[in-house]
């Protein structure tokens, strides 16, 4: 084997060489040529020739032209020189066919510019989406209820657990870890919330990044008594601030404690989505506090080189374990340990939604290339007889085949360069589309050089798909082909029409695949939007409260302030109505363990709790089923009541009345303000209200009032007559007239949250795969359109016959539409197959009760193809039955 490489080797070697000095490689194989020449002459004069015999007969050395081509594709790889002369006479040939040219590019660029947007999001949200140091093994570690399934779990630690994970694990090179802080800013007229997180020592060591202005938080500021500091987040300081660059080293009042900021971050640089961060250390058996609830730690950590997700989650599960012998009311009775990357915190499903938009832009890219492709073995069709003159000439099949592939790298380098425009056009309003809670605050979506990389490798990629199949196919030796095709036959030019015919049945399959794609997602989309909620978010106004923590510890406390502030917003012109709960749907309330008077069970039971006051019901118009809900005097004379939806009651009484039973809620021991003996009695049912998003069905919930602790978040509800943010003003000053010290974080409309939270993921899939069905449907227009116009014009001198010998024009109509829709039906059925085997690809996308292989889908899409192919069939036809047979028999 090995000497038989040694002649390969030598081969290679002479044609990297014939790299170099190709001129002079020439003039010798040239004076070489000439010697031979003359050698030959002289023989032949010896022989009995005269001089000019001679020279005559030196024909039979054959042609040196094609001699040199031969021992240039022998003795070298491409020169420089050779791509040079290929590529100009690409640009005059394309020149001289410039709507053949914008057609191709104006394709290939859509194609191409839809690719590179879709990839730039994907590249910046789910491949890079974090600026920081070894961000690819950053992971978090969360724990699963096993008998509830994968959803149920937590992945918030008290200081105790976070401690042994950092000082236990064998599988990190770094732990930090985070925990909300809402911080009150205090200003002139009241105070401002800022989105603050407590971080723990090392957190910006950790990922490597400096401060932008100033410094980052030192082991010496998380020492007891050092001097109360934070760092800022870049985006809080531009927007909150302006940019005021003598804000650094100021001292601002935050949550009632004079702080001084010492840094501002750089603008990428923004760890669990906080405005401010400020230093703590936990410490252990000491549990810090969050409206008046344990605060839990959002764990961090960095993989170790050559550690995997699986051997991380075992080593956690062994410190789990241990952790659930000490404290075993923190962990379910069956558990298991998961390792997720850090980007997984904030994309979710929404990396499935992406890939999925991208596997469509990918068909798109096909149906354009496929259009090309058929523009391209027209063209060649109509030179073949300039490629048998070439080969007649010298030219060989490789010489003709790269001649066609460098016109198509013309073709899709400008197309690639039209795409990019159209990717830089249309990146701004895909992420205007996107939802917002989707995408990591570290991301930034722009063309970078990896897109721009992509892009080119697309664009080559591009050209020998579209490329390649009509370069072999003009490139053939047969040089009677043309001659046969040239004359007035009714075979002229169908030696090509299959390989069309196929692509076009390519492209109509490819286009149905992608319309069935849409037609899901729409359905899908629509049938979210008939989700009965179970309450009317229209013309509420939603508020968070922050509450100052020195002030408002006990529900005694957050009673005195809430009875006067809701009276003073009830006389608010235009308000109808305003409570307070401690969560907003359409996802309610925290987990709690519940017990059933009088009912037992194996298995742990839940539900979800949530804290109200008396108005909640009629502010969101959630109707009862059965009993009452609480009067204002029973919340304030602290009765322990209760109202359950009805799964609470399908779910735990099973047709049994709920009504007068009493319910344990474990979470309201578990706070910094217990609710003692935590038994409440049912008095109400009310209908389903979506509590755990739409994809899922609706848990247990449980409604108790506020007044029975002081603990957990606020928020405050506001229905009104008119545009719920309209009221904002007067409700702020209602709340400042109370406690000028309360802050009033995240207003809005809650059906703008509600659309953002719960149909913004599914209309943006929706969207983009409609508007690249659509373009997929035009450009197979185009494709079918274009193959027969082509078969028309060519069949001209037929059609002149069959009309001469007494064809009717309606007979031609029906030849040419018969001809276009056979491949539009074989397309589709292709198109249908396709779309049954990858029915399960877009499974994860769709909602509730819309099946992959939905039957109006399918029917509707393969019919609108249908309509639109022959739409494009009637075109070409018309004009066929409108040709004149005496022009027709003169026809070439």
């Amino acid at each position: 084997m090995g000497y038989e490489r040694i002649p390969r080797l030598r081969a290679f070697a002479a044609r990297v060489a014939g790299l170099f000095a190709p001129r002079k490689r020439d003039s010798d194989l040239d004076e070489e040529v000439q010697a031979h020449l003359q050698l030959l002459v002289d023989r032949f004069v010896a022989q009995g020739m005269s001089r000019e015999e001679a020279a005559a007969a030196r024909r039979q050395f054959g042609n040196t032209m094609l001699l040199q081509e031969d021992r240039r594709e022998v003795r070298t790889l491409v020169s420089v020189e050779d791509l040079g002369s290929d590529l100009r006479y690409a640009l005059r040939s394309l020149g001289r066919s410039r709507t053949f040219a914008a057609v191709a590019i104006a394709t290939l660029g859509l194609g191409i510019g839809a690719s590179t947007a879709i990839f730039s999001v994907i590249d910046n949200v789910l491949l890079e989406p974090f600026p920081y140091k070894g961000a690819e093994r950053m992971v978090f570690l969360r724990i699963h209820d096993s008998a509830r399934g994968e959803e149920a779990g937590r992945q918030g630690y008290t200081s105790n657990e976070f401690l042994e994970f950092a000082e236990q694990n064998h599988a990190f090179d770094g732990v930090i870890a985070a925990s909300d802080d809402l911080v009150l800013y205090k200003q002139r007229e009241g105070v401002e919330p800022f989105d603050g997180a407590q971080v723990t020592p090392g957190t910006f060591e950790f990922f490597g990044t400096p401060a932008l202005y100033g410094r980052v938080m030192q082991p010496a500021d998380y020492l007891p008594g050092a001097p109360p500091v934070f760092v800022m987040r870049y985006k809080t300081w531009i927007e909150r601030f302006h940019g005021d660059p003598g804000l650094l080293n100021k001292t601002f009042e935050l949550n009632g404690m004079a702080r001084t900021l010492i840094g501002i971050m750089s603008p990428r640089f923004s760890w669990y989505g906080a405005d401010v961060w400020i230093p703590e250390t936990p410490v252990r058996q000491v549990a810090t506090e969050n409206a008046g609830m344990p605060a839990r730690w959002f764990l961090l950590g960095r993989l170790k080189p050559g550690v995997s997700k699986a051997q991380a989650a075992a080593d956690a599960t062994v410190i789990a374990n241990h952790l659930a012998k000490i404290s075993p009311q923190d962990y379910p009775a069956h558990f298991h340990m998961s390792v997720k990357a850090l980007g997984d915190t904030v994309v979710g499903r929404f990396e499935s939604t992406l890939y999925t938009i991208l596997g469509a832009v990918g068909l798109l890219l096909l149906i354009g290339c496929a259009n090309v492709a058929n523009l391209m073995l027209a063209r060649a069709t109509s030179r073949e007889k300039e490629f048998a003159l070439r080969a007649v000439l010298g030219a060989g099949r490789a010489r003709l085949v790269r001649l066609l592939l460098v016109e198509s790298l013309v073709l899709a380098i400008s197309g690639a360069a039209l795409g990019v425009l159209i990717a830089w056009g249309g990146l701004k309003s895909i992420v205007a589309a996107m939802p917002q809670d989707a995408i990591p605050s570290e991301s930034v979506i722009e063309l970078n050089a990896p897109v721009l990389v992509f892009t080119l490798v697309v664009a080559v990629l591009t050209a020998v798909v579209f490329g390649l199949a009509p370069a072999l196919q003009a490139a053939r030796r047969d040089l009677n082909d043309p001659l046969r095709d040239s004359g007035k036959g009714v075979l002229g030019g169908f030696r090509t029409g299959r390989m069309r015919d196929t692509v076009v049945v390519i492209e109509v399959a490819v286009s149905l695949t992608l319309l069935v794609g849409a037609g899901l997602l729409m359905r899908s989309f629509v049938a979210l939007r008939d989700v009965h909620l179970g309450f009317q978010a229209e013309h509420v106004l939603q508020t968070q409260l922050s509450l100052p923590a020195d002030r408002y510890k006990t529900a005694a406390q957050v009673q005195e302030f809430f009875e006067p502030m809701l009276a003073r917003v009830k006389t608010i012109p235009g308000v109808v109505d305003a409570a307070e709960s401690s969560a907003l749907p359409p996802y309610n309330g925290a987990d709690s363990k519940i017990e059933i008077l009088g009912k037992s069970h194996q298995d742990e039971w839940h539900a979800v709790l949530q804290k109200i006051s008396e108005g909640y019901f009629r502010v969101l118009r959630i109707p009862f089923k059965t009993g009452r809900a609480f009067s204002e005097a029973e919340i304030n004379d602290l009765r322990k009541l209760a109202v359950v939806n009805e799964t609470f009651a399908s779910t735990y009484f099973r047709g049994e009345d709920p009504i007068g039973h009493r319910v344990k809620l474990g979470a309201l021991e578990t706070l910094a303000d217990t609710a003692r003996e935590p038994w409440f009695e049912i008095v109400g049912v009310v209908a389903d209200v979506t509590n755990n998003g739409l994809q899922d069905s609706v848990l247990p919930e449980v409604w108790v009032p506020y007044t029975v602790t002081g603990s957990g978040d606020k928020v405050l509800l506001v229905r009104s007559q008119q545009t719920p943010m309209a009221l904002m003003n007067d409700v702020r000053q209602a709340v400042w007239a109370t406690d000028a010290g309360v802050a009033l974080a995240f207003p809005g409309a809650l059906e703008d949250r509600i659309s953002q939270q719960l149909y913004a993921g599914p209309r943006f899939g929706f969207l983009l795969m409609t508007i690249f069905g659509c373009l997929g449907l035009i450009l197979v227009s185009v494709g079918v359109y274009s193959v027969l116009a082509y078969a028309t014009a060519r069949k001209t001198h037929e059609i002149g016959i069959r009309m001469a010998l007494g064809a009717e024009r309606s007979d031609v109509v029906r030849l040419v539409i018969r001809a276009g829709l056979r491949l539009v039906a074989a397309g589709v059925a292709v198109g249908l197959l396709v779309s049954l085997l990858l029915g399960r690809a877009i499974e994860a996308e769709l909602s509730r009760g819309v099946k992959p292989y939905d039957p109006a889908t399918f029917v509707g899409t393969a019919l609108l193809l249908v309509a639109t192919g022959a739409l494009a069939c009637w075109i070409p036809s018309r004009r066929a039955s409108r040709v004149d047979p005496m022009v027709a028999l003169r026809y070439e």
